[in-house]
């Protein structure tokens, strides 16, 4: 049997046939299994597949469940710098009310391709890839492949976005010190301090990426159970200062219930810019984007077809619930103008210190990072599998040539 198996990787390797375009012939292979490559069922399980196991797959047992592979991935990748830095800054423009439509606006639109991608994705096995593995095998390779490279442009993007809120985060922290010892802030700790910091940033989790991904996980479980921790803090801090037995940072004459339930869209004082509602929207929707993040764990899933809706739809419901609670908590406790000026406040609340806060937004940017840097290889990993594009063709010879070199160890 294991001969077999070998013989039929080498063949495999060394003649693949081209993925078809066409969304009829992909769903066809896809829910067969048989594919485009050996053909033989035996040894590929779907799609296009060229025979053989990737590199993720022989270094990654698919082993994780439902709550570690599916639901923490996506419910990390939606509880990040938005949540701490901007959602209560939104509730101060937009009102309770107007903030609450908005996100369950967004939460409707998640929940409309999260029923989409769970039609497809229960339709037969799934293999590395994440999106672009169920998007290729269903609607075809030339849908796949575009796609998929703007899912990968997505994804690195944002990693950008998260590494810019660790920044803004220090600078917001280092803000808030300075004006309670009584000194100024620039706003800079040195020259090109925010350029500085965002390199080192990457450098840092690029790293953590390349030595392997089982440290991912491990930084990435750490980073959720701080956020989590954070966001109980804000909460418990705005519950008592609403109570009056709790002020942090603020002052009594902070407190002023139901003040924000309906728009107030005034000038910002930082920027003297008035929102409106769309780009409130445009603010909130980014928050509740991040459900493909456990689809791109799927191999590592031990059942994709079952753990990717049920792990998604979960941590839907979930970060929903807690945006709502941050939002009305605060909210009606917070006065308007403090909202307003104070776009941390949410440390300021924090119970029962604020460093907790402070740490647990950078930590929590810090795993968003570190999910993007590693779905994002994965994509562009997958398509050179497929041979779609020709510049991805040396990735595939270079995975190829370290597999030779394990198998020769």
């Amino acid at each position: 049997s294991n001969s077999n198996n070998n013989n039929n990787k080498k063949k495999t390797n060394g003649h693949r046939k081209k993925p078809k375009p066409s969304g009829h012939n992909a769903r066809h292979d896809h829910g067969n299994g048989n594919g485009h490559g050996n053909g033989n069922g035996n040894h590929t399980t779907s799609g296009f597949g060229n025979g053989n196991n990737t590199e993720n797959d022989t270094e990654h047992h698919a082993n994780l469940g439902t709550f570690r592979g599916a639901f923490l991935p996506s419910l990390q990748s939606i509880l990040g710098v938005i949540l701490f830095l901007r959602l209560t800054h939104i509730t101060s423009q937009a009102g309770c009310i107007c903030t609450t439509a908005l996100l369950l606006a967004s939460t409707a639109s998640t929940l409309l391709t999260w029923s989409s991608l769970s039609a497809i994705v229960t339709n037969g096995s799934i293999q590395s890839g994440g999106p672009y593995y169920v998007i290729s095998r269903t609607l075809g390779a030339d849908v796949g492949a575009s796609l998929g490279l703007l899912y990968y442009s997505g994804s690195i993007l944002s990693g950008s976005m998260f590494v810019l809120g660790v920044v803004e985060a220090v600078h917001c922290s280092i803000r808030a010190y300075y004006a309670r010892w009584g000194y100024g802030f620039s706003g800079h700790l040195f020259w090109y301090d925010s350029q500085i910091l965002s390199l080192a940033i990457v450098a840092a989790t690029t790293t953590c990426v390349h030595f392997g991904n089982r440290f991912v996980v491990v930084f990435s479980h750490l980073f959720l159970m701080v956020t989590v921790l954070s966001i109980v803090c804000v909460l418990a801090g705005a519950v008592a200062f609403a109570l009056g037995i709790y002020d942090g940072n603020l002052q009594p004459y902070d407190r002023s219930p139901m003040e924000n339930l309906w728009p107030r869209f005034e000038p910002d004082p930082f920027t003297g810019v008035t929102p409106d509602v769309f780009s409130s929207l445009a603010l909130v929707y980014p928050s509740v984007t991040g459900i493909l993040n456990g689809m791109s764990q799927s191999h590592r899933l031990k059942h994709p077809s079952q753990s990717i809706p049920r792990g998604t739809f979960w941590s839907i419901v979930a970060s929903t619930g807690i945006y709502l609670a941050v939002c009305w908590v605060v909210g009606t406790t917070v006065s308007n103008r403090t909202l307003k000026v104070d776009k941390f406040v949410a440390a300021s609340l924090a119970y029962p210190h604020e460093l907790i806060v402070r740490a647990g937004v950078v930590v929590s940017a810090l795993g968003l990072v570190l999910g993007c840097m590693s779905t994002a290889p994965n994509l562009l990993s997958a398509m050179a599998d497929d041979e779609l594009l020709p510049c991805l063709n040396r990735l595939k010879e270079n995975r190829l040539k370290e597999n030779r070199l394990k198998e020769n160890r």
